[in-house]
């Protein structure tokens, strides 16, 4: 209420002026109509003339027709106190209507255009979030094809590195293949000059030095070792396959093959195998 007062105070104090200048009109005229003003006595005036400056008629005695009175205009009644009051109440509500519709006009327009802002209001913010989700959804798309052109990246990759990985394998393959070929050849090379089989009875010569003989070894004795030697002769492992011996002797003869650790080196280095297969006949 306090604001709708500040908003519309100043044509408020218009139309409370604009009663007040209306009704000390009408206050005024009323009291000229009630007490009218004193007629105001006429003087007359006379002048002196010589006959001879009158006219003929006048000097030949002939009398002049006098002229008719005119009539007199009553003065019109002077108005009803009842009717200034209802003039002045007429006046009155003519002048509240006229402020009253002003009032109403201006508040109707002030309504409208609050009406309009808010409209401009509620378009600008439905704008605003259709750009926003158009941006979301944009953001969305962007970030889904970044994912999948980083998993296409990623299968490349994987597919790529299977390839190099197999391709590596089957390059080392390939490599170890030769290299057992040409092992192998150089083997059956070394084994038609007899230099593997020097080779091996240097260490059967080796093992034996360093049997220690069990009661229950019998005559024709024979047993195959399978023997994994590093570099330099270290015995690593040692396994026995075949033997015609009790367990005393079995046990003895893999004793014996540790303690001959380390074992001779082959006259001929191409000789040199880490993985033996030895056939154990001691002596008799």
């Amino acid at each position: 209420m306090a604001g709708f007062a500040r908003e519309h105070l100043r044509p408020l104090l218009g139309s409370a002026g604009l009663h007040l200048l209306v009704i000390a009109l009408v206050g005024g005229a009323a009291l000229r109509w009630a007490h009218p003003q004193p007629p105001v006595q006429l003087a007359i005036e006379g002048v002196v003339v010589d006959a001879r400056d009158l006219p003929k008629s006048v000097r030949s005695g002939k009398t002049l027709k006098e002229p008719r009175p005119q009539p007199v205009k009553e003065a019109p009644p002077p108005p009803q106190v009842e009717d200034t009051k209802e003039r002045e109440r007429a006046a009155a509500d003519a002048a509240a209507k006229e402020a009253d519709a002003r009032v109403r006009a201006e508040r109707e327009q002030a309504e409208a255009q609050k009406l309009r802002k808010e409209t401009a209001t509620a378009e600008r913010r439905k704008q605003e979030q259709r750009e926003a989700q158009e941006k979301q959804q944009a953001a969305v798309e962007a970030r889904r094809k970044a994912e999948a052109e980083a998993e296409r990246r990623k299968a490349a990759e994987a597919q790529a590195k299977a390839a190099a990985s197999a391709k590596e394998k089957a390059a080392r393959e390939a490599e170890l293949k030769r290299s057992l070929a040409a092992e192998e050849e150089e083997a059956a090379a070394m084994a038609r000059a007899g230099v593997k089989d020097e080779y091996r009875a240097l260490l059967v010569q080796a093992i034996e030095r360093n049997w220690i003989r069990p009661p229950s070894a019998r005559a024709g004795l024979a047993c195959t070792l399978y023997v994994n030697q590093a570099t330099g002769g270290t015995v690593i492992d040692v396994k026995l396959g075949p033997c015609n011996g009790d367990d005393a002797v079995r046990e003895s003869i893999v004793n014996a093959v540790y303690r001959a650790s380390p074992l001779p080196a082959p006259g001929d280095p191409r000789a040199f195998e880490r993985r033996l297969e030895i056939v154990f006949r001691p002596t008799e």
